[in-house]
């Protein structure tokens, strides 16, 4: 099934470019990603004089997700299925006592989910869409994306 890599991307060894998976211009992606089933990657025409995104080495992004407008994924970050990151889009780290914001920046390790804030309008308070920290990437984790390493090791093409 197709995927796409757009003109000026760089996309790492062994990483995994799944079917629908759509990389935009210079987004630069690392070794040993996972970009899942219908993933959306940005490039710098989305929208114009954007940054590019990186996602660093070992990340997974989960079936589903869109990271846009230079937004940046840490070295073997797992974002669940449908989390949405653009450059301004808060990512909540609700692990400890109190929560620790990000903007369009998903720290190393961690595991991340789509979450949302009550913001206040002039017409009144509504939820808004974010990204939430739940945890970090752990050996369960691992265990949950080892199909990928058995690919690898056995030079599978997907």
């Amino acid at each position: 099934m197709p995927s796409y890599v757009n003109v000026g991307a760089y996309v790492g060894e062994r990483t995994m470019v799944d079917t629908w998976a759509t990389v935009g211009s210079c987004a630069q992606i690392g070794s040993d990603v996972h970009l899942s089933g219908g993933v959306g990657i940005g490039g710098v025409l989305e929208p114009p004089q954007a940054a590019p995104v990186i996602v660093e080495n070992g990340a997974f992004i989960g079936s589903r997700c869109i990271v846009v407008e230079g937004a940046h994924i840490g070295e073997r970050a797992v974002l669940g299925a449908g989390v949405t990151i653009t450059g301004s889009s808060k990512v909540i780290d609700i692990t400890g006592d109190s929560p620790v914001e990000y903007k369009g920046l998903v720290p190393a390790h961690s595991v991340v989910i789509p979450g949302s804030y009550t913001k206040e309008f002039p017409a009144g308070a509504y939820q808004v869409p974010c990204a939430l920290i739940i945890g970090k990437r752990k050996a369960s984790t691992d265990l949950k994306t080892s199909l990928n390493d058995a690919l690898r090791e056995n030079n599978v093409s997907v």
